[in-house]
């Protein structure tokens, strides 16, 4: 289990401020209503001995007794109204304000993170951070002000106040306190694991859930569904054995706790009766110091629970602040934009965070401007990675990386990718309109330009043929579309956001005939006048580039265009063969199989 140190009251104070953000002062105002709240109110049951006294006394006196009776309902009264005060913060709609000022800070946050750092996180885990961890953490304030500031400040108010009163009674309440604080300590070890844990066990059941969901097709052809989704299925175990030993781990210190009270209750009572006898103390302090040790028992009942929602919003927090502590890109000083748009690698030197290979190892490569090259190359050869960097992904550990003599680093993340359109192998639709997602390549365009881009990319006649048009939900990830359309889609918002620099994930790849050449088409469209980069992994279809990059281990082997290349006969020529041979051979099977 983890034996981290507990998170305090007054960590938790200042973690509350945190989240809160710019309604930290309304935090701290209702954090010291709390307390004027429950002075007022302690201070209310400290009368009750003088109540009491005077209602005991061998000449009993209404007008004393009223007085006193009077006092009590005025401080109660006040008490109220600054407990009143205090959780107005939480019914005001100010919580929830600060819940959405939080989740707004994280997006901003998850849109400005490196994708190195993103990447790191599943769908589900991000999620849960946005969802669960930000109620955890914030709507939990009121609770955990109200509970803690309860358990700390009556107990310190009435031990004080019946010091003044009795030493030997305040002895007496004095005893309760000590006892509670290694039971408490012991609790919330437990109870800390089990909070922490459930947060990453829950995390990682939503990632599981997710992903099993969207990838249902796949996994019904390879009967993996139900008990064959291990993965899901483990998730799900881990979440109850987590609960199990949660539930096991924080019964025991409560039973104590509460078997703890009754006995300083019982010991309380047992020791002022002797006093009565002795006649070293009234009756009707004793009956005072019952009522009050009735109220003492409250809070120390509540510690623990505490510290279970202390913990739980401690758990949430790690979540968030680790997104808020992942460090942004630093943008170099002067902020330039490029007058071209030539792109080039000098001596750059990238390795995955996850990995100790060198993903690209002392590269250096010109692509011109308005040229198409290509980038070939076997898998896990660099070829995307270079494709990344230039996104910047993330940061190369050495070299530099300019478009238009201009080092990237030197740019706004925003207006670098105001200069890149991509078009994906795997194209991603959102589960909206087909206008609105075209339309995101150029937000404020209207939409005779949207249906402009439609028409450049030869997807404008199969739109207008869907129920209602433009105007029809794709469903997620695209889903109702063929491949094909999804491509075309994709090149109508790149047509439409009209990025000097387009780069091309073989768009083609897994299409067939037909939609592939209207696709091409598309991309003949897109790229008229631009910076191509094309990632190709059918040598066939870039016959054709102003310039072939072949990159082999990080490493740039041959460059020329497929004339030169071939007549070199090395690298490039022998995967050209390769693909040849495989061709002819899928011929000559299809050819037997009919």
């Amino acid at each position: 289990m983890n034996q981290d140190k507990s998170i305090s009251f007054k960590q938790s104070y200042k973690i509350s401020l945190e989240l809160a953000g710019k309604y930290s002062k309304l935090v701290k105002k209702s954090y010291m209503y709390y307390i004027l709240s429950f002075i007022f109110q302690a201070i209310a049951f400290l009368l009750f001995y003088p109540l009491l006294n005077a209602i005991f006394a061998k000449e009993f006196s209404l007008e004393n007794s009223l007085i006193w009776l009077s006092a009590i309902v005025v401080l109660s009264l006040i008490s109220f109204i600054f407990k009143w005060l205090a959780t107005n913060f939480q019914y005001s709609g100010d919580l929830v304000e600060v819940t959405h000022s939080l989740r707004v800070k994280l997006g901003k946050k998850i849109k400005s993170m490196p994708l190195q750092s993103l990447y790191k996180y599943r769908t589900g885990e991000l999620n849960s951070t946005l969802a669960q961890n930000v109620d955890d953490s914030v709507l939990h304030m009121g609770i955990v002000a109200g509970m803690a500031l309860e358990t700390i400040v009556i107990p310190i108010v009435l031990v004080i106040g019946t010091f003044i009163i009795d030493f030997k009674m305040g002895i007496a309440l004095l005893v309760a306190i000590p006892i509670a604080i290694p039971i408490y300590n012991w609790s919330r070890k437990k109870t800390k694991w089990e909070k922490e844990e459930g947060a990453k066990a829950h995390a990682t059941l939503e990632a599981d859930t997710i992903e099993y969901l969207q990838g249902l097709t796949v996994l019904r052809s390879i009967n993996q569904i139900g008990e064959n989704a291990t993965t899901l299925k483990k998730s799900i175990v881990t979440v109850r054995e987590v609960q199990k030993k949660g539930v096991i781990g924080s019964s025991l210190p409560m039973i104590i706790m509460n078997t703890l009270i009754e006995f300083i209750f019982l010991l309380i009572l047992s020791l002022g009766a002797l006093w009565v006898a002795k006649e070293e103390l009234s009756f009707a302090a004793l009956a005072a110091l019952l009522i009050i040790l009735g109220r003492l028992s409250e809070p120390l009942a509540n510690f623990l629970a505490i510290a279970g929602v202390l913990d739980v919003m401690h758990a949430g927090f790690k979540n968030i602040k680790k997104i808020f502590d992942t460090e942004d890109f630093t943008i170099h000083k002067p902020i330039l934009e490029p007058k071209k748009f030539n792109i080039d690698f000098d001596n750059v030197t990238f390795n995955y965070d996850d990995s100790d290979k060198k993903a690209l190892e002392y590269l250096s490569l010109e692509i011109k401007q308005n040229s198409l090259t290509a980038i070939v190359g076997p898998s896990g050869s660099g070829k995307t990675t270079i494709t990344k960097l230039i996104m910047r992904y993330a940061d190369p550990q050495n070299g530099t990386i300019k478009i238009g003599d201009v080092d990237i680093r030197n740019m706004e993340q925003s207006k670098l990718m105001s200069y890149i359109s991509v078009v994906f192998q795997d194209v991603y639709l959102f589960d909206d309109t087909i206008l609105n997602n075209i339309r995101m390549g150029k937000p404020n365009a209207n939409n005779a330009e949207v249906m402009l881009a439609s028409k450049a990319a030869f997807c404008h006649e199969f739109i207008s043929k869907l129920p209602k048009g433009y105007d029809t939900k794709i469903g997620e990830i695209g889903g109702s579309l063929s491949g094909g359309e999804r491509q075309r889609i994709s090149i109508a918002r790149a047509i439409l956001k009209d990025a000097p620099i387009v780069i091309l994930d073989e768009p083609t790849s897994a299409l067939d005939t037909q939609s592939e050449v209207a696709v091409q088409n598309a991309l003949d469209e897109l790229i008229k006048n631009k910076t191509v980069i094309v990632i190709a992994h059918r040598l066939s279809t870039i016959a054709h580039a102003d310039n072939i990059l072949v990159i082999e281990d990080g490493k740039l082997k041959e460059r020329g265009t497929h004339i030169e290349l071939m007549a070199k006969k090395e690298k490039y020529y022998s995967m050209v063969q390769a693909q040849e041979r495989t061709k002819e051979w899928n011929s000559i099977t299809k050819k037997k199989n009919e």
